[in-house]
């Protein structure tokens, strides 16, 4: 269902910055919402227009061509999810626990944002070649918290079987597969996704750890208590 159209004195208004980044977000969430129903390929620069309710010669203003609309959609959409997962990472003080519901976590919120994950993630025939998202910013942000977020439970690892990189991506790739493939075969009497995501998680993570080994803590020194009525603090003496 289109956006109510705005008044005409709206889009004379859009002169501040904040006036245009609403202006910009209506484009946005218009053109997220046509691509999710109907893909890349039906959607042009001035249906998204209309859709939000502005003349279709205002998104230009915005965004150069179909592919600029669609990058700033997937960016928006992976910023979200970054800061989504920020916060589960955050409040997960244990690095095992940490992997554990980082990426099970994932799975959680695309699971409930499909149209989201299918914007972000779509067939190759619908990615431009020279889009360059891959190296966006979003990209960047999302992949440095997964990568870090390995990296510490690795350290904690005395004799890891393999790279904390390599685990970061067969994590990756075992977590957005397995969310998607069901979701392309739904006619397949699958295990439900959470039940299959969980699973390889946690066996996975627990079998790095386990092969590998914790590193042992440096024992804490002991300090000798103060003999009764004595002035002195250990490790100190008197002159």
């Amino acid at each position: 269902m289109p956006f109510r159209k705005p008044s005409s004195e709206v889009l004379s208004r859009a002169r501040t910055p904040e006036d245009k980044e609403r202006v910009k977000a209506a484009f946005i969430a218009a053109g997220r919402r046509l691509v999710s129903q109907e893909g890349l390929a039906a959607v042009s620069l001035r249906r998204v227009a209309t859709e939000a309710g502005y003349a279709p010669g205002a998104i230009y203003q915005y965004f150069r061509d179909q592919q600029d609309l669609f990058f700033h959609i997937r960016g928006e959409d992976m910023q979200a999810a970054t800061q989504k997962f920020r916060r589960v990472v955050a409040r997960t003080p244990d690095p095992v626990e940490r992997v554990k519901k980082l990426f099970i976590g994932t799975a959680d919120y695309w699971l409930s944002h499909m149209e989201d994950f299918l914007v972000i993630f779509p067939a190759p025939a619908v990615r431009s070649a020279t889009d360059g998202f891959a190296k966006s910013q979003a990209v960047h942000d999302i992949l440095a918290l997964y990568y870090e977020t390995v990296d510490a439970l690795f350290e904690t690892i005395a004799r890891p079987t393999l790279s904390s990189r390599a685990a970061a991506d067969v994590l990756l790739a075992a977590v957005h597969g397995t969310v998607l493939f069901p979701h392309m075969t739904p006619g397949m009497p699958w295990t439900k996704t959470r039940t299959m995501v969980r699973e390889l998680v946690t066996t996975m993570v627990d079998q790095w750890v386990a092969q590998g080994g914790k590193k042992k803590q440096p024992a804490a020194t002991k300090r000798k208590p103060a003999l009764p009525g004595s002035a002195l603090t250990p490790g100190k003496s008197q002159v």
